[in-house]
């Protein structure tokens, strides 16, 4: 209506207008004629504010920490490449505008808020997928994926662990893409290291209690490894971080930051709150992709689309990419018929062999505090003694010194790689991640001068589970079947690691500060003692109306295998050795989907060693075909 008036004011003549024909018409015409124009400016740009070509080279779904590094690199190739990532923008490299808790940096750039965001509802609610299941799991929906909630440790598989992984992913073939990425800070460029790449690989300083737990792991006889990500893993040491000056260096902020971005051939157009609600299929060649835009779209959102001329990429991760194929009518076609959807491809692979690690937690009283963690936000609301403390460290990380402040850090900086009696092969299938501080904020019933928590994980569990459509509807979550104990010998090896990590305990020098075992307690003794503890969370919070098992500290939260690669004939596959989706022409997934098995240690950087692997397979088959 308005653009109507404004269009019959100016064509209308000057008589019926009623003003004179003088300098101060002119400027008047001249004025309307202007507005006009913005006005249709203004109406072009809202009716088209997804802005962009219609058609781009590749279209990649997820910008997570594979999908940012395919993105990445074929934007540094050249291609045009639309990245749709269903969440919003989070660091500040990143365009996020999140609430600043330490300067200018918001939670997703400061290495200390990993716990906040997973726990915190300012965050989680807005960037976290709600999954209902029990246990819930944890992820990431944001710019980013699990690099912004993760606690940015850099550890790869074992050379070992590909050996299930089949022709063309052995550990000769995948080592040169882990470099790739990688900026060592210690270790330089050397056989295993690589130097130069986007993401900064570094150590963290350290802290009393954390350096008693080595000494301690010393005196019981495990060797000390000085790169986990070296020859050997068994034994103690330091951990490496994805941290960048006291900055989370994401692979989304080393691939899609604004100043790596800037320096593409074609830099990738990133669009945030952007989901995608099916894959758009000619025949059996995936064209495009429909999605719709906001926070929280409903069914009624507007459906947009976006063109591939060459290929999609699905990097949505092992939760989303599975949901997302059989939405588009890649999945077992049953299953697919009884909700309505047309039938692309039938692999009932899709969404199965669901794999993730399961906890066991231990924690003990200290007799003295030895790292304080502070929280962030400006509701953060400080125990009286530590206020002064926290505020000191907020302005130092503000101010620029941010490695020096314990901000900086991601609170932790030492573990352990232990094989138990059950272990399958020869790497290690159990992790013991140490955090200095209370890392679950327990209602203890009695104040604690200070707690000690360890992390005891199986990365090698037999336990399998699956995820599936709950409806045809893009806005119902899926179905997920976690893997935790489902197999109950999942816990045998835990249960060996806690008993050794108690005797570890009462060594020197922890025996110094550790005043008791407080998680499980000392009471926890039996078979069926640790594996309830392991099951059921603590035995001593259950009568506070929690329910009398809790397993929400199960999950480890490295998803992975649920589009598993391997061959053509293999019944459990969903793509090919080059990551391309079986059945279907011109979809790939890159992301912890395609894993046939988890790593010895954290998925992230494997996922984006299969980030770098999938971009290569890209332009290699790009280059082959123009040459053909």
């Amino acid at each position: 209506f308005f653009f109507a008036l404004l269009a019959a004011i100016a064509l209308a003549p000057p008589r019926a207008r009623r003003w004179p024909r003088d300098g101060a018409w002119m400027l008047r015409e001249v004025g309307l004629l202007l507005l006009l124009a913005f006005s249709a400016w203004s109406i072009v740009r809202y009716l088209f504010a997804d802005g962009g070509p219609a058609v781009f080279d590749y279209i990649v779904v997820g910008g997570g920490s594979t999908g940012a590094v395919v993105a990445g690199r074929l934007g540094e190739a050249g291609y045009s490449v639309l990245v749709l990532e269903a969440g919003g923008s989070t660091q500040i490299s990143l365009g996020g505008d999140a609430e600043p808790v330490a300067g200018k940096w918001t939670i997703f750039d400061v290495p200390l808020g990993w716990v906040q965001v997973l726990s915190d509802h300012r965050w989680s609610k807005e960037f976290q997928w709600v999954v209902p299941a029990d246990p819930p799991p944890a992820i990431a929906r944001g710019l980013g994926g699990c690099g912004i909630h993760n606690a940015m440790l850099y550890m790869r598989g074992r050379p070992a662990d590909f050996a299930e992984w089949g022709a063309g992913w052995s550990w000769d073939d995948v080592l040169p893409f882990y470099k790739r990425s990688e900026d060592n800070e210690q270790f330089g460029s050397s056989p295993l290291h690589g130097t130069g790449g986007p993401v900064r690989v570094t150590t963290v300083a350290s802290d009393e209690l954390s350096d008693f737990f080595l000494d301690a792991f010393s005196t019981a006889g495990l060797p000390h490894v000085e790169d986990f990500n070296g020859p050997d893993r068994i034994g103690f040491g330091r951990y490496q971080f994805m941290i960048r000056d006291g900055l989370r260096d994401s692979a989304a902020a080393a691939f899609l930051g604004a100043d790596r971005r800037a320096s593409y051939r074609a830099p990738p157009l990133v669009k945030t709150h952007a989901l995608a609600t099916r894959l758009v299929v000619e025949g059996r060649r995936v064209v495009g992709v429909e999605y719709v835009r906001g926070r929280a779209p409903t069914d009624k959102a507007k459906r947009l689309r976006a063109m591939a001329r060459h290929e999609v990429v699905l990097s949505a991760g092992a939760v989303m990419t599975p949901k997302l194929l059989l939405l588009s009518g890649v999945g077992e076609a049953a299953k697919l018929r009884r909700l309505g959807i047309p039938l692309v491809y039938d692999n009932p692979a899709v969404g199965r062999g669901l794999a993730d690690g399961v906890y066991a937690i231990m924690q003990w009283a200290t007799r003295k505090r030895n790292f304080f963690k502070c929280r962030l936000g400006t509701q953060a609301e400080e125990d009286q003694p530590h206020a002064d403390y926290c505020a000191q460290q907020r302005a130092m990380y503000a101010a620029g010194h941010r490695s020096n402040s314990s901000l900086g850090s991601p609170g932790m900086s030492v573990g352990a790689f232990l094989r138990s009696p059950y272990a399958k092969g020869p790497e290690p299938d159990l992790q013991l991640t140490v955090h200095p501080w209370d890392k679950f904020s327990r209602p203890w019933s009695k104040r604690l001068v200070g707690v000690a928590s360890m992390e005891i994980a199986n990365n090698h569990p037999a336990s399998r589970g699956w995820v599936e459509l709950r409806s045809s509807r893009f806005t119902d979550p899926p179905l997920f079947a976690g893997p935790y104990l489902r197999d109950a010998n999942d816990s045998r090896p835990l249960q060996w690691a806690m008993r050794q990590v108690r005797r570890i305990a009462g060594l020197e020098p922890m025996a110094q500060v550790v005043q008791e075992e407080i998680l499980p307690g000392k009471h926890a003794v039996s078979d069926a003692q640790l594996f309830d503890a392991i099951a059921c969370g603590p035995a001593q919070f259950r009568t506070l109306g929690r329910p009398a098992c809790d397993r929400s500290e199960l999950p480890v939260n490295h998803l992975a295998g649920t589009a598993r690669l391997g061959d053509p004939s293999d019944p459990r596959a969903v793509v090919d050795r080059y990551l391309r989706v079986i059945g279907v022409h011109g979809l790939r997934v890159a992301d912890a989907s395609v894993m046939p098995a988890p790593p010895s240690g954290n998925t992230h950087a494997t996922c984006v060693m299969i980030g770098e692997r999938a971009a290569q397979f890209i332009i290699d088959e790009r280059q082959s075909r123009r040459r053909s």
